[in-house]
C-alpha cells in the first residue's frame, strides 16, 4: 500500500507540472476572442450562445493533449521493475483514472446548475469520440513508431527549402493549427452543404482562422529556444531576413491552404499584419514555448497585433487590394527591420 501510495503521489505532481503548462492559454489570441464574445453578450443580457462552438472545438482540441493516460508518464522499463503484484496494479490503473484532467472537466461541467443539458451531452460525445481517437493514434504510433505524422511534410527546394520544411514541422506541433484547421473545415462544409450560403460569412471565417493561428507569429523562435536550435542557425550562412523569412513562408503556407476556401484576401492581408507586427517580440522578446500546447503571447503584443491585423483584413474585404498592400509594405519593412536586428545579435 505504501509503494501504491508513493506512486500516486509521483503521479499527481507530474500531472500538475504538465497542467500548469496550459497557462500561456489565457495569453493566446484566440482564447482572448472567445472572452470577448462571451463579455460582449453577457453585456448584452443575452446568453452567450454563439461562442458555444468555439468553446467545443476548443475543449475538443485540448481534449488530446489532456487525454493522455497518466500512467504513460512512467517509463514501461521503470513500471515493470518495480515490485507490485498484479492486483496492486490493477490498483494502480483504476486510482491512476482520478487523476485524469478530462474526468475533472466532464465532472465540473455536468455539476454547473446553469450549463445546458445539451452542451454536457456534447461535451461528453466529444470526450469519447477524442478519447478513442487518441486510443488508435497510441496503438498505431505503438505498432508502427516510424509513421509518424509530421514525417510525411514534404521538402522543399531552393536555398531555404530544409529550414521551411523543419518551420513546418514545428507549425504543426502546436494546437493552434489544428483549433484554425476545424474552423476552416467547418467554413468549407458549409460553403459546400447549406443550400443558400451567406456570401458575408466567409470573410469573418478567413479572420477568424487567421487569428486563432497569429499569436503564433509572435513566438516563431518558440519551439527552438528549447534546444540548441538557436546556435545552429547562428552557424549558418544565412542573414537574418532569410532565416526569418523560412518561418514566415512556413505560416503563410498553412495560413494560405486554410483561407483558401474561405476568402484568400482578407486572410493573407491579416497573416502578413500578424508577422509584421509578430517579429517583434519574436526577435527581441521570445518566449520558449512547448508543442502540442497552444502557443502564449505577452497581453501587449498580442492585442495590438489582433487589433491592427483585424482592421486591415477586415479593410481589404470592404475595400479592395489596397489593404492587402498596406500590409505587405509592412511586412516588408518588419522583414528587413528585425533581420538586422537578428544579425546585430551575432556581434
Amino acid at each position: 500500500m505504501t509503494a501504491l501510495v508513493a506512486i500516486l503521489s509521483a503521479l499527481r505532481r507530474a500531472v500538475g507540472r504538465d497542467l500548469g503548462t496550459f497557462g500561456s492559454l489565457k495569453l493566446n489570441n484566440f482564447f482572448l476572442f472567445i472572452a470577448l464574445l462571451i463579455w460582449g453578450a453577457l453585456e448584452s443580457g443575452i446568453e452567450p450562445r454563439s461562442a458555444e462552438p468555439l468553446l467545443l472545438l476548443l475543449a475538443a482540441v485540448l481534449l488530446f493533449p489532456l487525454s493522455a493516460d497518466p500512467l504513460q508518464k512512467i517509463p514501461r522499463e521503470r513500471l515493470g521493475s518495480w515490485p507490485i503484484g498484479a492486483r496492486q496494479r490493477i490498483a494502480l490503473r483504476l486510482a491512476s483514472l482520478g487523476l485524469s484532467p478530462v474526468l475533472w472537466m466532464l465532472g465540473a461541467i455536468l455539476l454547473v446548475k446553469h450549463v445546458r443539458p445539451a452542451l454536457g451531452f456534447a461535451f461528453l460525445f466529444t470526450t469519447v469520440g477524442v478519447q478513442g481517437i487518441a486510443l488508435l493514434g497510441r496503438q498505431a504510433a505503438a505498432h508502427s513508431p516510424g509513421s509518424r505524422l509530421l514525417r510525411i511534410v514534404p521538402g522543399f527546394p531552393g536555398r531555404l527549402g530544409g529550414l521551411v520544411r523543419k518551420n513546418l514541422r514545428e507549425m504543426l506541433s502546436v494546437l493552434d493549427v489544428y483549433i484554425a484547421a476545424l474552423i476552416a473545415i467547418g467554413g468549407a462544409g458549409y460553403r459546400l452543404l447549406a443550400p443558400h450560403p451567406d456570401p458575408d460569412a466567409f470573410p469573418i471565417l478567413a479572420l477568424v482562422v487567421a487569428l486563432a493561428l497569429s499569436t503564433y507569429g509572435q513566438c516563431l523562435f518558440g519551439l527552438d529556444l528549447r534546444s540548441s536550435a538557436i546556435m545552429r542557425y547562428r552557424m549558418l550562412p544565412l542573414a537574418g531576413w532569410e532565416i526569418l523569412l523560412a518561418k514566415d513562408l512556413a505560416y503563410l503556407g498553412v495560413l494560405g491552404v486554410l483561407v483558401l476556401p474561405l476568402a484568400p484576401g482578407p486572410g493573407i492581408t491579416f497573416g502578413l499584419a500578424a508577422l509584421a507586427i509578430g517579429h517583434f517580440p519574436s526577435v527581441l522578446l521570445p518566449s520558449a514555448q512547448q508543442r502540442w500546447r497552444f502557443t502564449g503571447s505577452r497581453l501587449l503584443p498580442g492585442v495590438v497585433q489582433a487589433l491592427v491585423s483585424l482592421g486591415l483584413g477586415f479593410g481589404e474585404y470592404q475595400r479592395g487590394v489596397l489593404y492587402l498592400a498596406i500590409s505587405a509594405a509592412c511586412y516588408g519593412w518588419s522583414l528587413w527591420f528585425f533581420g538586422r536586428c537578428w544579425d546585430r545579435g551575432l556581434d
